[in-house]
């Protein structure tokens, strides 16, 4: 319940916020993900936002101005985004948009509109087979990365790792269940729940689980970090021999 109302406060800030500076050139703004599903996971997920704006309120580098961007921020850091990580933000219009429609069941329209339809099943279906065909998991975690030390590094690190895992996880029970809504629909734990019962990577996405769930919201050891990491990256590699494994097998069905 306390979760709940930090989201409805959080939603309610960032829509002013938004609406005061971008006013009819915000076509719609959306929230989605863990925030909208549940069982995000306290220090780790953020809260994320797709702002639908017009064309026209882009520059020649099909951006947002910076001194729009810049005054935005100014109002943004007055929001307490705790439970959640931080709060991130795509911003798309007509001509930028590459991604599917957002799925049912995983987010909320706060004002506005959509800009394209709900992904359909089959769409978040190609997509995924797609996603998993060009996974290299060598190159989907830089691993250079862990050479940098002090501040926040390994934490930005360990935040990365996570953000490539999870969609891999959602992806792989996706050209699976062929019920993409459904699947995109889950929280974490009952996706870990579902691929736990694979045996060829059921170990690996508990094991990361486990781990995600040993290192936040504390962050105080950088072994949890770095087992975190190396749990995911398992993962990753697990999901992709996985994957190959089945692919002919599914798309014949």
């Amino acid at each position: 319940m306390e979760h709940a109302k930090a989201v409805d406060r959080i939603n309610k800030r960032v829509c002013d916020i938004i609406l005061k500076h971008l006013d009819s050139s915000c076509i719609g703004l959306i929230v989605q993900g863990s925030a909208i599903k549940g069982g995000f996971i306290q220090g780790s997920s953020d809260i994320d936002y797709i702002l639908y704006v017009d064309d026209a309120a882009l520059n020649e580098a099909m951006r947002l101005p910076a001194e729009l961007c810049i005054s935005i921020h100014k109002d943004l850091s007055s929001v307490e985004v705790w439970p959640f990580r931080y709060i991130q933000f795509s911003v798309l219009s007509a001509k930028t948009n590459t991604y599917l429609g957002p799925i049912p069941g995983t987010y909320q329209l706060l004002t506005g509109r959509l800009l394209v339809p709900e992904a359909a099943n089959d769409e978040i279906y190609q997509d995924a087979v797609k996603s998993l065909d060009e996974l290299s998991p060598a190159d989907a975690f830089n691993t250079h990365g862990l050479l940098d030390h002090g501040e926040d590094r390994i934490e930005r690190c360990t935040r990365l790792l996570c953000t490539i895992a999870w969609p891999i996880a959602f992806q792989l029970l996706t050209v699976i269940h062929k019920d993409g809504i459904r699947i995109w629909s889950l929280k974490k734990q009952e996706a870990v729940s579902l691929l736990a019962s694979i045996p060829a990577v059921g170990n690996e996405i508990a094991s990361f689980y486990q781990s995600v769930q040993s290192y936040y919201p504390l962050e105080q050891s950088a072994e949890k970090a770095l087992k975190v990491i190396e749990e995911g990256l398992s993962f990753i590699n697990a999901a992709k021999r996985h994957w190959l494994s089945i692919k002919s097998q599914l798309l014949l069905r």
